[in-house]
């Protein structure tokens, strides 16, 4: 295989899509936290370096007291680190949330827009995806609506099947 040029937020990308397509079709939810959790600080340090709004860590992490940052931010990261490091603890085992992938990764969705001004059709198809499911219950009130109407568009979908109907149409789109 040839060399390839790639830049951080090529790489963020390719990383987000994958994870996204990992999600729907429900595979490991090991795999698809790494993806995110390095897609996500792919986008987190330019968002930074372009003093960017805040991801949702950031504005977490802006509520916290701050003799607590810290403790907050190693929470925070302490499964990403986990599946990517063993030298400090290996024999170690963690209790895993993957629930919290959900809210990582369609932060960095959103990030990614609002960095490249690109629509990734995958990145889309999650973002409303979460809307719709793990992020339902957040949804602010003004938007209830046309969630609503989105909801009733696709009634009973489960994930893989949510994300082989829409794909398709979000792709033909000129996004």
């Amino acid at each position: 295989m040839a060399e390839i040029t790639i830049s951080k937020l090529d790489a963020a990308r390719r990383q987000l899509e994958t994870a996204v397509r990992l999600y729907f079709s429900e595979s490991d939810p090991v795999a698809i936290h790494t993806l995110t959790a390095a897609g996500h600080r792919l986008v987190s340090d330019p968002n930074k370096s372009r003093a960017g709004a805040p991801m949702l860590v950031e504005s977490l992490l802006q509520r916290v007291l701050p003799d607590q940052v810290d403790e907050a931010r190693r929470r925070i990261n302490e499964a990403a680190n986990f599946f990517k490091h063993a030298d400090r603890d290996p024999g170690g085992v963690h209790l895993f949330d993957p629930a919290r992938t959900e809210f990582m990764l369609v932060d960095a969705c959103y990030k990614y827009k609002d960095l490249t001004g690109e629509l990734v059709p995958a990145l889309v198809v999650y973002t409303a995806w979460f809307w719709l499911g793990p992020g339902a219950k957040f949804v602010d009130a003004t938007q209830t609506k046309s969630i609503d109407q989105f909801r009733a568009a696709f009634p009973g979908e489960t994930k893989g099947s949510f994300f082989k109907k829409v794909l398709p149409m979000v792709s033909r789109l000129s996004l």
